[in-house]
């Protein structure tokens, strides 16, 4: 199965690839670095859960009396797909931009879109693939 590869430069970039588009530049560094913040957040010890005998249930408090709440476990690639998502010819030109100016978000939410709806999936691949054939 394809996963999303990210590896870091030591310049403020990474290099990163997933479905096959290879990825590169500040924008993959700065998804890379939330990515791991998100996975480093799990062992704070203020969002470990405790165990409350009288309910039965584990909860996780901010610190804050009587402000416990459930322990989320979601997955970091959990996304809620947009009515209106971004044309699959401008998701492949975004994949691919190496320039300072790229949100993370963007591409990371065209990454996941890309990973829940296999039509657009095969829609920026294959714009991918067109536009590397046109460019040898």
């Amino acid at each position: 199965d394809d996963f999303l590869k990210l590896l870091m430069c030591g310049d403020g970039t990474a290099l990163g690839f997933r479905f096959g588009i290879p990825l590169y530049g500040k924008w993959v560094w700065e998804l890379k670095d939330h990515i791991d913040q998100m996975f480093m957040d799990l062992f704070d010890v203020k969002n470990f859960p405790t165990y409350d005998s009288k309910t039965n249930k584990n909860e996780v408090s901010n610190g804050e009396e009587g402000d416990d709440k459930d322990f989320d476990t979601a997955q970091y690639d959990q996304y809620e797909s947009k009515k209106e998502r971004m044309k699959a010819e401008d998701a492949c030109e975004l994949l691919l931009r190496t320039d300072d100016d790229v949100d993370f978000q963007r591409a990371w939410n065209v990454l996941r879109e890309m990973m829940g709806d296999e039509e657009y999936k095969e829609d920026v691949l294959s714009i991918f693939h067109r536009s590397t054939i046109h460019k040898q």
